[in-house]
């Protein structure tokens, strides 16, 4: 490729994500509060002021971080969505910041140990990539937390790389205790690195403590239970009602709609937890089928991941942890029991990693596959253009689905979950790549923790 054109093609991408962070990041969620879901998750703040009690009414209720950073605000403006819905945006774009950063200091310490620097074009490519990733403003417009566990578990890699556990500690504490799905690098901490999964136990005592004393026992020492049955399997990760909910892009949700279908819709809610058209309904007869093939696909899944893990015990460090880090980030939702396009965000780190890996080794597969997760994870285009391209409109006409938006039927037929397939089979490519294909750094520096 000419220079000419080379410049032309980083001044469009340039000008592209530009407007894009305009128009998606500032304008957009700055238009309206659109806070909803993040006061509903607020209710045992507003419980607590009501009746002097902090309840909680549904298994899968965020955790005490979450209460924690927004309290200051919201039990000062209950009656002020806009206050609250400001402030949340303003955390929204520090953990960007500094989700973004921790992923850059990340790459630099797998780098290093390669020979090499950060170059231009492939913190060029990290800003692309990051200010055009749909899942991101898909977050940032309803102003929730998928963006702080981001930032949590980047800054949790970032440390793990440096070998700073009580950092990571704390770091992966205050993501699982945002929400339920970082919990998985919990036991990871066990396999990998015993005295930082301690101290991670220890933080979590320790927030735990504090919301006790702020909320009391149902968000405090009551809630490590709930967290732990949550990631176990049980009812609230990954309840019979939300598994068939039509945007769950989860290997069980996908199960679910394989075996069964969208009835016509309706405005009438027949009760609280029904929408008629958008759950999926399963006879019968074939819901133990669809239930039994998506547990075993999934825990077809985890014994993989499993088996991965332990084939690379003795990948030397700091690239062990490097990509281990990007795995557990990708398949935390490949393999969780409910998940929508907005919790795609959390895998910006994985492919972040596997950006870097392109770039290090190159490979016109490896580029293929990365740009082809990107397209159908990250909807780096227009929606209009980008539905056009998988054919989501005649994939309406056939289901007979028109109820359907073009997002939703883009969810309800698994095109997310497919690029996050793509996505770690490009990790499978790009981490198995020799050392001997970069240049070897003659003084590394001090390797990461064990």
């Amino acid at each position: 490729m000419s220079p000419v054109w080379r410049k032309a093609m980083v001044l469009a991408a340039a000008a592209y994500t530009f407007a894009h962070v305009v128009a998606s990041g500032i304008v957009f969620p700055l238009r309206t509060p659109n806070v909803g879901q993040v006061i509903e998750e607020l209710q045992p703040i507003t419980r607590q002021i009501l009746f002097g009690v902090a309840t909680v009414d549904h298994p899968r209720q965020y955790g005490p971080v979450f209460l924690l950073l927004l309290d200051p605000v919201y039990r000062f403006s209950v009656d002020n969505p806009a206050a609250l819905a400001l402030y949340c945006y303003l955390l929204d774009v520090i953990a960007i910041g500094v989700g973004f950063y921790a992923t850059v200091l990340a790459i630099q310490s797998w780098l290093a140990s390669r020979g090499t620097i950060m170059s231009g074009p492939l913190l060029f490519g990290l800003a692309v990539l990051w200010g055009n990733f749909g899942p991101l403003y898909g977050v940032l417009a309803i102003k929730n937390v998928e963006l702080w566990e981001l930032a949590f578990i980047m800054v949790g890699c970032a440390a793990a790389l440096r070998g700073r556990r009580w950092v990571v500690a704390w770091a992966i504490a205050a993501a699982a205790l945002t929400k339920m799905l970082p919990f998985v690098f919990v036991p990871y901490l066990l396999l990998r690195d015993r005295r930082t999964f301690a101290y991670t136990l220890v933080a979590m005592f320790a927030i735990l403590s504090l919301s006790q004393l702020v909320y009391g026992s149902e968000m405090g020492w009551g809630y490590f239970p709930s967290l732990v049955r949550a990631a176990t399997g049980a009812q609230g990760y990954g309840n019979a009602v939300s598994l068939t909910w039509h945007e769950n892009i989860s290997i069980r949700g996908l199960m679910m709609k394989a075996f069964g279908y969208l009835e016509h819709p309706s405005r009438q809610i027949m009760n609280q937890l029904y929408s008629r058209g958008y759950y999926v309904v399963v006879s019968p007869e074939m819901r133990p089928w669809a239930i039994r093939i998506g547990a075993a696909a999934q825990g077809a899944g985890m014994l993989w991941v499993a088996w991965t893990l332990w084939r690379r015990r003795l990948v030397t460090e700091p690239a062990r942890t490097f990509w281990d880090w990007a795995l557990v980030g990708a398949m935390m939702l490949v393999l969780a029991p409910q998940i929508s396009q907005d919790y795609m965000v959390l895998t910006l780190g994985a492919f972040s990693a596997v950006l870097a890996g392109c770039v290090m080794y190159g490979g016109a597969v490896n580029w293929a596959a990365f740009g082809i997760g990107t397209l159908l994870v990250g909807n780096v285009l227009p929606r209009g253009l980008f539905s056009q391209l998988v054919l989501i409109d005649p994939m309406i006409q056939w289901a007979g689905y028109q109820h359907l938006t073009r997002a939703e039927a883009y969810q309800y037929f698994g095109f997310p979950l497919l690029g996050l397939l793509v996505l770690v089979w490009a990790w499978t490519r790009v981490s198995e790549m020799p050392a001997h294909r970069s240049v070897e750094l003659t003084n590394p520096g001090p390797p990461a923790a064990a």
